[in-house]
């Protein structure tokens, strides 16, 4: 249970990692947060279609991710999918590295939506690329915790909000230095989760 909760932890840095690039390249557009998105696609809709193009494409691109890491989820190991997902980011990183940054950040959507699915974050009840859920369960965790309940039931929902912020303020430090070429960094931490994944099954 403590090597599953890591590894959601883990995945919650590298997803605040990469929203955080794909933020500050989109100029003010998610690539993991699509409640963010759908707010900015209802604000566009009243002033035409093209202003929502890009939050709708942002959104798609995350369902079709998720109905992807579902499918990874049902016929391979979580290892596997986790190396999968590291070859997606891969591959916009080499995008990224060849100049080629809109082509890049379109990946991004969809490995994050995977990234949901691809260890039954959800269906744990933690998600990994969105907070605000997380978040009300760490504040009934709290009262359940005074209640009289699990005293630390409330940990994991806490250190999923820490790791995904301080994902987040990597992911800008890097984007100010190098750019969407700094993908290889989260392209590597999925890399490394897999190892643990298989060394913790």
């Amino acid at each position: 249970m403590i090597a599953r909760i890591a590894i959601a932890v883990g995945l919650s840095f590298l997803a605040g990692f990469v929203d955080a690039l794909g933020f500050m390249h989109l100029g003010g557009f998610f690539v993991a947060f699509m409640s963010g998105n759908s707010t900015q696609l209802a604000v566009a809709l009243p002033d035409g279609l093209a202003g929502a193009v890009m939050p709708a494409a942002l959104i798609g691109l995350f369902v079709l991710g998720v109905m992807g890491g579902t499918l990874l989820e049902q016929r391979f190991s979580s290892a596997l999918g986790l190396l999968v997902l590291a070859a997606l980011l891969g591959l916009a990183a080499g995008l990224a590295a060849m100049r080629m940054e809109n082509a890049a950040v379109l990946v991004t959507p969809f490995v994050m939506g995977a990234m949901n699915t691809v260890m039954r974050t959800g269906q744990a009840g933690m998600a990994v690329t969105y907070m605000t859920g997380n978040l009300v369960k760490l504040g009934q965790a709290i009262v359940a915790a005074f209640q009289g309940g699990g005293r630390w039931g409330w940990l994991p929902f806490l250190l999923l909000w820490v790791g995904l912020v301080t994902g987040a303020v990597c992911g800008a430090v890097a984007y100010g230095e190098i750019g969407l070429t700094a993908l290889w960094l989260p392209t590597i931490g999925l890399v490394g989760l897999a190892v643990v994944r298989l060394v913790f099954r």
